[in-house]
């Protein structure tokens, strides 16, 4: 045993001693790397773009030297100078691999670790988080290239010839890249490679255990058996497994075996799993797919227009382009995800929960099209650049396709032509914490240690959270209550085996802008895991979503291209238009319809709902103005209104709505507010009563605070969920006012909402709100419990109140469905209760309070049942 130990001692002295300059430069290195990618290089000068690119690539530098030390190390005592070596010979092999990877340890691990751990130290890390997270391996990719350093130090007598199997080792990675090898592999079947995206982990360790069996084999082989040959002969096994790990060919891995082991991976067998895939559900977001004809081989569109951006977007390669031949055709089709579960998160010190829904990911799309006309389903090219595709938080997703011009030709008449698209995807968990801002690092079970800090100056909030060990496939942060502020660690998890990452360390960093749309001193971050692998498919008529008598294919000539045409829509209501300056730096919008100011008659002030603009009451006003002067406002964050980074406070909403009031000189008027508007009637009348001469709440007075926390408010949350959406609009309902009432009366609506209020408010392509939900967000985050005991001034207040359950029945509804009817029958029952409780609480704590139930109106009540609302409007300012 001495003997061994002293043989180790004299090969390491005899390496430190030949080697030491390349240790010393290595060295430096080794302390040097982590500190230049810790700095703010950024802001240093220069050119930016090239600081950004030594920070993001110096690890490279360590990783270069360290392999130069490995060689080095092992070209010492090469193979074939085993017995020549008078002062350590002989000696067992075992003894002297043992001291070549102590060497490999002292002057390469310990190094790296003493380093990261100081730098750790010096940014403010607690001792044992710093010297933990030293430990930790950072880089995959580097990992996956130890083995394949081993191999050609263990096989590489000398330096010219580890560079020329270097050399070799790039040549046959390079090939699938090559222009005349590329036809040779695709006719073998092997694909570029990089296909899997989150789901290459299984490839990467597959080449990583090759790379070490082989450093195994060529140890045994070279060292112990002497067959140098056989040795050559394991090297290159090796390195080919690894190549075909990386570049699979078709039939030996593809998206089906690649899908079936993420599965088997997140799966498992209970009852309580498999029913997680039943809470997903997948739709088309859009009536009809956007689509756009090419000539096939430039790429350009064979119009000009809004949709020719898809070709863009798309960026098909030209042989590609070229394959797919005239009048070909890119679609988008995009589908709306939404997921049944729900996770709760309470603040400390709050007594309102805050939803954290759970995530969809799309792991992989496929789509295909088939009808009579073909022999087959035709499986159509997707592009790898779609719009979101890599963004899959988003509860839209959006993917191109190709549809060559000899299928089209073939199925577009055809009427028994279908169009399948299957999407797979993984749902994540997610595992809400409260981090304060205070800077200060705090450690939670699936985050590691977090820390959040406020930038005042900049406005933003800078989250760091270091992980050893395990991972989460996803790191989120936001504000708290502002789920559109919400930033992810990633465009894409990626889903590695929680065995691959036992030596994991990873370090995340997400930074948050204006955190001063809320007043909260402390943010919520959450980590997402993989919970179940799932499949999902869509079937529709037709190629674009529908038939095409309803989404007729892309038209050719200029003056036709793009579906959806806003040029006949305008907004007819007479008000003048008017910005307020409320505050520094912002401005409200005002609608006016007073044609000349009467001061004998009452004002009216109307304020609209959540997400809504004055243009709201575009059809009501006018009617009002023949006995009133009325003025609306847009309040901040919404339609033309600015949209400052603070103030959505109902304190801050209600101070400006008296702004406009001084600017228009109204000592007093009648407030009017339907839905989120009664938050500001409340706090008006509660603490500027000087300024209120009465309240009118249009399906406005309501307790937010409180019903929106709760189990009731959980259980009608889950059931709401559980109901169909509406259809979606269709190309020809979008292109005018009087189109949109078509699709209005094909789902069953009543009180039609005003087209100046669509143009403000809605995105006539898709039917979506274009208000940013940030300032929305923000808006729900002020909301305070109304204080109706200190209202004064007279107040009347409009419910719409469902009568029973086969009221709240839509069109599009199965009738007969029993649960769908159980469903609407427990939604019936508790909103009601909810509702009632609401009527009684107004009339009991407002003094001059009258609370008038309209029963089966619709909550836009002023639309629904106009004449009613006018009716007691103006019997309520009579009595004022």
């Amino acid at each position: 045993m001495k003997n061994h130990v002293r043989a180790i001692t004299a090969i390491i002295r005899k390496d430190l001693i030949g080697l030491a300059p390349l240790i010393a430069i290595a060295f430096v290195a080794f302390f040097a790397v982590p500190l230049i990618a810790s700095l703010d290089l950024e802001n240093i000068g220069g050119d930016a773009g090239f600081w950004v690119f030594l920070q993001n690539n110096i690890y490279w530098l360590g990783f270069f030297l360290s392999m130069i030390l490995v060689i080095s190390a092992f070209q010492q005592d090469p193979a074939d100078s085993l017995n020549h070596d008078w002062r350590v010979r002989p000696i067992p092999r075992s003894v002297w691999l043992s001291a070549k990877l102590l060497f490999l340890l002292l002057v390469i691990v310990l190094p790296v670790i003493a380093s990261r751990f100081l730098i750790n130290l010096s940014s403010g890390m607690p001792t044992g988080l710093a010297l933990s997270f030293a430990f930790g391996v950072a880089s995959f990719e580097a990992v996956l290239l130890v083995p394949l350093t081993f191999m050609l130090a263990l096989l590489a007598p000398s330096t010219r010839k580890f560079i020329a199997l270097l050399v070799g080792v790039f040549l046959i990675f390079l090939l699938p890249g090559w222009s005349v090898t590329r036809p040779i592999l695709a006719f073998l079947g092997v694909g570029l490679g990089g296909d899997f995206n989150s789901l290459m982990w299984l490839q990467a360790a597959i080449a990583f255990f090759a790379g070490v069996l082989g450093a195994g084999a060529i140890y045994w082989l070279q060292y112990c058996r002497r067959q140098r040959r056989a040795a050559y002969a394991a090297f290159w096994s090796a390195v080919l497994v690894m190549f075909l790990s990386t570049y699979p060919p078709s039939g030996l891995y593809n998206w089906d075996q690649a899908l079936a082991a993420h599965a088997a991976m997140i799966n498992d067998s209970t009852d309580n799993n498999r029913a997680l895939a039943e809470q997903v559900l997948i739709r088309p977001a859009m009536a009809c797919y956007p689509a756009v004809y090419h000539d096939g081989v430039s790429g350009e569109s064979a119009s000009s227009g809004e949709n020719s951006a898809l070709l863009t977007q798309a960026a098909w390669p030209t042989s590609q382009l070229a394959a797919a031949g005239p009048g070909a055709i890119t679609f988008a089709s995009t589908l709306a995800y939404s997921e049944l579960l729900t996770e709760w998160f309470l603040p400390a010190g709050s007594t309102r929960e805050h939803s954290v829904e759970w995530m969809l990911s799309q792991t992989h799309a496929s789509a295909q099209l088939s009808s009579n006309s073909l022999p087959e389903p035709v499986e159509l090219p997707q592009s790898w650049t779609s719009a979101n595709r890599l963004e899959p938080y988003s509860a839209v997703s959006t993917n191109l396709w190709l549809v060559p011009g000899a299928v089209l030709d073939a199925v577009a008449l055809d009427p028994s032509t279908e169009l399948q698209i299957t999407v797979d995807a993984t749902l994540l968990k997610p595992s809400p914490y409260e981090l304060p801002l205070d800077g200060e690092f705090h450690t939670f079970p699936e985050l590691g240690s977090c820390r959040a800090m406020h930038d005042t100056t900049a406005n933003s909030v800078t989250v760091e959270c270091f992980k050893r060990g395990t991972q989460p496939e996803l790191v989120a942060a936001q504000l708290i209550g502002i789920d559109s502020s919400r930033v992810d660690s990633a465009r894409q998890p990626v889903f590695t085996h929680d065995v691959l990452e036992f030596f994991r360390n990873k370090r995340y960093e997400l930074t948050l802008e204006s955190p001063s749309l809320v007043d909260h001193d402390s943010i919520m971050v959450t980590a997402y895991h993989a919970e179940r692998a799932l499949q999902k498919q869509i079937v529709t008529p037709g190629i674009l979503g529908n038939s095409t008598a309803i989404c007729p294919l892309p038209d050719t000539s200029a003056e036709h291209d793009g579906i959806y045409q806003a040029s006949t829509w305008s907004d007819t209501s007479p008000h003048e238009v008017s910005l307020v300056t409320v505050a520094r730096g912002v401005r409200l919008e005002v609608l006016d319809w007073r044609q000349t100011v009467r001061p004998e008659l009452p004002t009216l002030i109307l304020l609209p709902g959540l997400g809504a603009t004055a243009h709201s009451y575009d059809v009501l006003a006018p009617k009002l103005a023949e006995r009133y002067n009325v003025v609306g406002i847009t309040r901040r964050g919404v339609g033309d209104s600015s949209k400052p980074d603070r103030g959505y406070e109902i304190s801050q909403l209600a101070a400006d709505v008296v702004a406009v009031m001084d600017t228009l000189d109204l000592p007093q008027a009648v407030m009017v507010g339907h839905s989120f508007g009664g938050e500001e009637l409340s706090y008006l009348g509660a603490h500027h009563p000087e300024r209120v001469q009465g309240l009118i709440y249009l399906d406005a007075a309501y307790d937010r605070v409180t019903v929106n926390s709760g189990e009731e408010y959980r259980r009608i949350r889950q059931l709401d969920r559980l109901l169909p959406p509406a259809p979606p609009i269709r190309p020809s309902e979008a292109t005018s006012y009087q189109a949109m009432k078509s699709y209005q009366k094909r789902i069953g609506r009543t009180g039609q909402i005003p087209e100046g209020e669509i143009i403000a408010s809605y995105d006539l392509s898709t039917g979506n709100i274009k208000h940013s939900p940030l300032y929305l967000d923000a808006l729900m985050q002020g909301l305070v419990r109304p204080e109706y005991e200190h209202i004064t001034a007279p107040a009347l207040s409009l419910y719409a109140v469902p009568s029973s359950a086969e009221a709240m029945m839509e069109t599009w509804y199965d009738w007969h469905d029993p649960e769908l009817q159980q469903t609407m029958q427990q939604i019936f029952e508790l909103r009601r209760a909810r509702q009632m409780a609401e009527v009684e609480r107004f009339e009991a704590e407002v003094r001059n309070g009258r609370a008038v139930v309209i029963e089966d109106a619709n909550h836009w009540i002023f639309l629904s049942h106009e004449a009613e609302v006018l009716a007691e409007i103006d019997a309520f300012v009579a009595g004022l």
